[in-house]
């Protein structure tokens, strides 16, 4: 899988920010949700960015077994154990942010969207699949980490596709861009036509 992160530099615009990272198995955006003042926390938007990034990326890659929107409850409740006492993350301007996250997982690519952003999937031929997270109330990552539940989710097979694309928002511009170009690797085995047999259980 080769990467190509494009951040927007922060400094253009002081209510603009995000963070991208990659590893060859997974890739996370996290955008700045709102231009509202961060209010409650003394920490500011940067550093709740960088540690969402940074707690969902570890997650995707040692917690195969948990689900993409298990990943992203568990870093959202250890961001949130971060802050501390003196922060108060019931503030209606708590840092907010979109994630848009995904994953390689043997022959598949796992995506998630929360919050302001998309997973474009490229397949062979041109066709592009285009997939977003919800609107409203819950279209952004706070501190509850009941809030991963309606990420937009999904699966989709390696071998058909010859990219993705994870794009997150900050308050209606591109903040951070990551790019993915996936190598043509063997089919997954086709499933076997022969009897098979096992303890307890029997298929014909």
């Amino acid at each position: 899988m080769h990467a190509e992160v494009v951040v927007v530099d922060p400094r253009n615009d002081s209510g603009e920010r995000a963070f991208a990272l990659t590893t060859p198995e997974a890739a996370v955006v996290v955008a700045a949700a709102s231009t509202v003042p961060v209010g409650g926390c003394g920490h500011g938007m940067d550093w709740f960015l960088r540690r969402l990034g940074v707690h969902l990326l570890a997650r995707l890659t040692d917690r195969p077994d948990r689900g993409i929107a298990d990943c992203l409850a568990d870093t959202i409740a250890e961001t949130a154990a971060l802050h501390g006492a003196r922060c108060d993350l019931a503030h209606d301007a708590t840092p907010a942010a979109s994630v848009v996250a995904c994953r390689v997982l043997v022959h598949d690519l796992q995506y998630l969207v929360l919050g302001p952003g998309v997973v474009k999937l490229h397949h062979p031929g041109g066709p592009t699949s285009r997939m977003t997270g919800p609107d409203g109330p819950l279209a952004a990552v706070r501190a509850r980490p009941s809030i991963a539940a309606h990420a937009t989710t999904g699966t989709a097979r390696l071998h058909t596709l010859t990219g993705a694309s994870l794009t997150a928002d900050a308050t209606g511009h591109p903040g951070a861009r990551i790019t993915l170009t996936f190598r043509p690797g063997p089919l997954p085995p086709a499933p076997s036509s022969g009897r098979r047999f096992g303890r307890g259980t029997h298929e014909p």
